[in-house]
């Protein structure tokens, strides 16, 4: 014998057997009397199509048998709200304890950086060329060469120093 048969002659189940239909907890339906959602006959008995129709027009349906978290409801964008809350908090405090620079600050500098590097390349070989021209050895041009590559990234550095302490103060 079927247990999902209805063993009334009346075709009325009990609250176990409508609790299996529904697919949720016994103390759920009891839970759904208690509170008059869903209305047994006077012998505690349901007509279980008149059960299921209550049991849907009253129960919320993020209610409804067993809570499962499904992808994109509510509690992932809960958690993701959560999450990005957290970030943005973590992010100011950085920005407070000046471990942050704002992104705008950042272009400013590498791009400040790239012109004061392409002007030092651009003007190297016009210093470099008449050094170079009357030598006669390769260690010689060697020298020559190696001399005028350090000066270029000791003014490149000083030229970072510089704008390090314009930031520090402009920051400030």
């Amino acid at each position: 014998m079927n247990t999902t048969e209805p063993k009334d002659p009346t075709g009325r189940i009990s609250q176990a057997e409508l609790a299996r239909r529904l697919k949720v907890s016994r103390p759920s339906v009891s839970k759904a009397v208690k509170s008059g959602r869903i209305t047994p006959d006077e012998d505690g008995l349901f007509d279980p199509i008149e059960a299921e129709l209550q049991w849907v027009s009253n129960t919320r349906p993020s209610v409804r048998g067993k809570r499962k978290a499904t992808p994109g409801g509510y509690s992932d964008a809960r958690a993701r709200k959560e999450t990005a809350l957290a970030r943005m908090a973590e992010l100011r405090l950085a920005q407070t304890e000046g471990a942050l620079l704002e992104r705008s600050a950042v272009d400013y500098a590498l791009d400040d950086l790239g012109a004061i590097l392409r002007g030092l390349m651009e003007s190297f070989p016009d210093r470099v060329a008449p050094q170079v021209f009357q030598r006669q050895t390769f260690d010689e041009v060697h020298a020559i060469l190696a001399e005028a590559g350090n000066d270029v990234l000791l003014e490149l550095s000083a030229a970072l120093e510089r704008r390090a302490k314009e930031f520090e103060v402009n920051a400030g």
